[in-house]
């Protein structure tokens, strides 16, 4: 048998046939590791350009809400907030912790080590990770165009509600005319 294949492949037919294999096998790997690289790429891309769009939208609804409350200050007249994200949404996912104890003694005495390893629990049968929360976008600042921003009461006063609204210091608040 051995003898067979030795003869088929040192003939002509056998070198093509051994070439041709070599050759589409490597072409099958080139392949594969195109579209891996391809889809995780095009995938990655997806997931940032949902999250700034997820970004972009929660600005807009903190701006719009902002603009109505300040709005409703005596005299700050006409506004318009901008406000900037710090942070996008933050997943938060279940882990598990596993904590192990040994000790070694030796001739001074005895000394121990504790390890630990933390995993992400799996659920379902994808044995995706197991998310129990989520972590809201944190605020950057805002700026705050207004026509009574010249008087500065009214600018301590829209100033103090952008801060306490959206929860941040007062020196991360512009506030202009």
């Amino acid at each position: 048998m051995k003898e067979r294949l030795r003869e088929f492949l040192q003939s002509k037919a056998g070198g093509r046939v051994l070439v041709i294999g070599a050759a589409a096998v490597m072409v099958l790997l080139m392949l594969s590791t195109v579209s891996c690289e391809g889809s995780g790429g095009s995938k990655q891309e997806t997931v940032s350009k949902d999250a700034r769009e997820y970004a972009a939208e929660v600005e807009q609804t903190l701006e719009k809400r902002l603009e109505q409350l300040l709005s409703k200050i005596d005299g700050a007249g006409s506004v318009s907030v901008m406000i900037t994200l710090d942070s996008t949404e933050e997943l938060v996912y279940e882990k598990d912790t596993k904590t192990e104890n040994s000790s070694q003694s030796d001739e001074s005495g005895s000394s121990g080590s504790r390890s630990s390893e933390t995993e992400a629990v799996l659920y379902g049968s994808s044995k995706s990770p197991l998310q129990i929360g989520t972590v809201l976008p944190k605020v950057r600042g805002a700026a705050v165009v207004c026509e009574g921003a010249r008087d500065p009461v009214i600018r301590e006063r829209i100033v103090n509600t952008v801060a306490g609204a959206l929860n941040i210091g007062t020196s991360r608040v512009y506030v202009t005319c």
